[in-house]
């Protein structure tokens, strides 16, 4: 294989993963230094992303290292939800949650991509354009050359547009939120009637992220600023206006992921430029290190063009059924109730819920899987309850129909 360049625009955490495993993958830090060639460019090294930060179970169980890092992290070992109906459920997560300071997590596995051979350039990249010979990549300070280009510069990014159509207003949340002093070490969501976002108490090992996010056109930015002042009145949170945030999530829809395209010729997106993000948890971190992780995987076989079906087998298929369910998990209607407000009741008194919850926290279980267990556990509780209409009440294998799409509603 002849000698390539390689340039991945972001260093987060699809970027610096791609770059650390290529750069191993190839031995760039070995004798010779290999011959290839892996630039990691990021404008702002190490740079404080307006997020929860938290890694489940499953990244966790995947890459150690980050567990062993526990000093850049907060362990969190208990929880709340809160549901619309003021019903709360606390519990104590079977195993934690770290949550990282963006800040120090961006800076850890960049730390580990140049230790392992790869370049990280501080430049902000304007532009990309294609050459005969591959790419000619713009940056503020001078003009840079690759084979291979590897988007990972997050959702917001305008260099998109140059490899693949862009995203509508559909496919993203808003998020909206403070840093503030550190309180108390509970994760707490709060969840609304018909409202597919929530809001979040993340605590860092500093300070703790304070946050909402809502899917955009059905609430105003005043309307999002209400309900997350509500949720700070109500727990004891006091905004800081010196630290506010606000930031675009991905939240692809149904179509959206049927018509998503990840690579083409000498390049490929990852990460949150990829829409890889869990459309019903908004969890992002893990699916951006693993699609950097399977791309640079893809690289080193010499089969780009395999990456997009790495990504579609290992994840990509459970992300896409989970647009589709995401719509009925936010605004759909159990027993005369929204589906999270019964299941946070539910999950107070049940040990099946319970478990249930523990899998979607700790990402452990596919969607598949979830809504045949969360599906058996709503009949069998309405058998113990003494409840009769179980036709009326479940109109799938996973939840009633939203609101509005033809299911029945409580009292009609």
């Amino acid at each position: 294989m002849k000698a390539q360049t390689i340039a991945i625009i972001g260093g987060g955490p699809a970027g610096a993963m791609a770059a650390e495993k290529l750069a191993e993958g190839w031995g760039l830090r070995g004798p010779g230094g290999g011959t290839h060639r892996v630039q990691v460019f990021e404008e702002k090294i190490g740079w404080e992303k307006p997020c929860g930060g938290g890694l489940s179970f499953k990244a966790l169980r995947r890459y150690p290292f980050l567990e062993r890092a526990v000093s850049g992290g907060n362990l969190l070992r208990n929880a709340e939800f809160i549901a619309s109906s003021g019903a709360t459920m606390r519990f104590r997560l079977r195993v934690p949650l770290t949550v990282y300071s963006r800040a120090t997590l961006n800076r850890l596995l960049l730390r580990r991509a140049k230790e392992a051979g790869a370049e990280v350039v501080a430049e902000r990249i304007l532009r990309l354009q294609r050459t005969n010979a591959g790419w000619e990549i713009t940056g503020r300070e001078r003009t840079y050359h690759a084979d291979f280009v590897a988007l990972a510069a997050g959702a917001r990014t305008r260099l998109r547009q140059t490899l693949a159509p862009d995203f509508s207003q559909r496919d993203f949340m808003l998020t909206y939120g403070y840093y503030l002093p550190p309180s108390s070490n509970v994760l707490r969501v709060q969840f609304y009637e018909d409202f597919e976002g929530y809001a979040w108490a993340f605590p860092r090992t500093d300070h703790v992220s304070v946050g909402i996010c809502g899917k955009i056109g059905q609430d105003s930015m005043p309307a999002l600023r209400n309900r997350l002042a509500d949720f700070m009145r109500n727990y004891g949170y006091s905004p800081d206006p010196r630290r506010i945030f606000s930031h675009l999530l991905p939240s692809l829809s149904a179509e959206s992921w049927g018509n998503l395209r990840l690579a083409g010729e000498r390049w490929a997106i990852a990460g949150d430029a990829a829409g890889l993000v869990d459309p019903v948890t908004g969890e992002g971190i893990y699916y951006a290190m693993r699609s950097g992780h399977l791309l640079a995987e893809a690289l080193l076989e010499e089969s780009p063009a395999a990456y997009p079906e790495k990504v579609r087998n290992e994840f990509g298929k459970a992300l896409a059924l989970g647009a589709r369910l995401a719509r009925t998990f936010y605004h759909g209607e159990f027993l005369g109730s929204g589906v999270t407000t019964r299941m946070i009741e539910f999950g107070a008194h049940s040990q099946k819920f319970l478990e249930i919850i523990q899998d979607l926290v700790e990402g452990s279980k596919s969607f598949p899987g979830l809504a045949a267990r969360l599906y058996s556990a709503l009949a069998r509780t309405l058998v113990e309850t003494g409840m009769s209409k179980l036709r009326e009440a479940v109109q799938s294998p996973f939840f009633p129909s939203p609101r509005g799409e033809g299911g029945p509603r409580s009292g009609e």
